[in-house]
């Protein structure tokens, strides 16, 4: 598990971070995470992985997503056949 963000996906989560809080960083807090929030990777194979408390940023040039959560880090997976749910106590939408 890693807390440190890695260079090449610091413009993503600034640009990420602009658009949900209108503030210019690369470094998250607790805030940043919304309550009742969750993200669900489902792989090719049928396993998958669910983080609460989480967001998932995609990097459609790298062909990679990569899920932030608050308490475990963050996560990079190949995209590929991979499927990208985010989960929100009020409802459901793909990402």
């Amino acid at each position: 598990m890693s807390r440190v963000v890695p260079e090449s996906w610091k413009p993503l989560l600034r640009q990420y971070l602009r658009e949900k809080t209108g503030e210019e960083r690369d470094r998250l807090s607790a805030g940043d995470f919304p309550c009742g929030q969750s993200v669900v990777i489902r792989f090719p194979d049928r396993s998958y992985v669910h983080f609460q408390y989480a967001f998932a940023i995609r990097d459609e040039q790298a062909n990679e997503v990569a899920v932030f959560t608050e308490h475990c880090g963050y996560h990079v997976f190949p995209l590929g056949d991979t499927e990208v749910e985010t989960l929100r106590s009020s409802g459901v939408e793909l990402t």
